[in-house]
């Protein structure tokens, strides 16, 4: 039995560091990071009651003609969700700091709130 266990031993520990070797040696797939938009990003959620004041600003707002807003909603969209991620990524936002209403300008700017988003929209220069 002695003869037997030694060389079991020794052959599940290469296996072992072989298998691990290889688990850890494969590179972790890059993504390609999202190209700016080249529309306003809101991003929303369904009951949230800050999203209801963004979006009542919204279709009061005079110039909501003139702005082209894509309106994503993330609670029930995991691509939504996963694209207001990258958003946030990119802004250097933790992922634990993320919520709605966010938006994402195209030029990379990234605003949180109701209030900050109504007050960027009221001064926006068309």
């Amino acid at each position: 039995m002695k003869k037997f266990f030694l060389p079991a031993v020794g052959a599940l520990t290469l296996l072992i560091i072989v298998g691990g070797v290889l688990l850890f040696s494969k590179e972790t797939p890059q993504t390609t990071p999202l190209p700016l938009p080249t529309s306003y990003e809101y991003f929303w959620g369904d009951g949230c009651p800050h999203c209801e004041v963004v979006d009542e600003f919204f279709s009061s707002w005079e110039n909501r003609d003139k702005v082209e807003i894509d309106k994503k909603e993330v609670w029930s969209s995991a691509t939504n969700a996963k694209i207001l991620q990258e958003r946030a990524t990119y802004c250097g936002i933790r992922p634990s700091e993320v919520g709605v209403p966010f938006l994402f300008t195209p030029d990379g700017k990234c605003l949180s709130g109701d209030e900050p988003i109504i007050d960027f929209f009221k001064n926006l220069s068309l």
